[in-house]
């Protein structure tokens, strides 16, 4: 029975070391691969499913930048003009993101808040000449990580962001549809 306090001694020195080894710091790396599902405020454009891909730089324990880049996914519309077609929308984001439990040694749940801007860029837009200009505009995003190992997370998270898609025909403004959808969507973050 005298091994009981060195397996006591072993086993809280190795959980000391892996809370460290989890503990969100300046300098950490990451890339995130993910799925969501967005719904966009109004019935002009179809629901779609998508995959991204974000990759972000912790400058501070609790504040990092993430930059995040969704598919081009295709979506059907149709306008109150009734006009009807197809376009591509892909979405890029760039965030501040502030982790409230960065620098914890022993926080194995990470939740973080993120703001910032949205660019979405149209393409593809099919119908008697359509085009549909890209847009800028705010976007924000809560969600927490679940550390499985040292460098590996489940992630899940929701986030909103200001889409404004303005729809031209022949140079003119045919509708002005704000789609500002908000998105749910969980992924897998590897930190280096």
């Amino acid at each position: 029975m005298r091994l009981s306090p060195v397996i006591a001694a072993a086993t809280l020195s190795l959980s000391l070391v892996a809370g460290q080894a989890m503990a969100y710091q300046a300098g950490d790396v990451y890339v995130r691969g993910e799925f969501e599902k967005s719904d966009t405020n109004g019935d002009e454009l179809s629901k779609e499913n998508a995959f991204g891909l974000a990759g972000g730089y912790l400058f501070h324990d609790k504040l990092g930048v993430e930059l995040g880049l969704g598919e081009d996914v295709e979506h059907d519309y149709s306008l109150a003009s009734g006009q009807s077609g197809t376009l591509d929308r892909m979405p890029a984001n760039l965030m501040l993101q502030y982790y409230p439990l960065g620098g914890v040694e022993a926080a194995r749940v990470q939740p973080f808040i993120g703001a910032g801007m949205n660019y979405t860029r149209f393409s593809s837009v099919s119908g008697a000449g359509m085009d549909v200009d890209d847009s800028y505009g705010f976007a924000g995003q809560l969600g927490v990580d679940l550390t499985i190992t040292k460098n590996l997370s489940a992630t899940g998270f929701a986030r909103y962001t200001e889409v404004d898609a303005e729809f031209e025909q022949a140079g003119q403004t045919v509708d002005d549809v704000r789609l500002d959808p908000v998105s749910v969507g969980a992924g897998v973050t590897y930190r280096f």
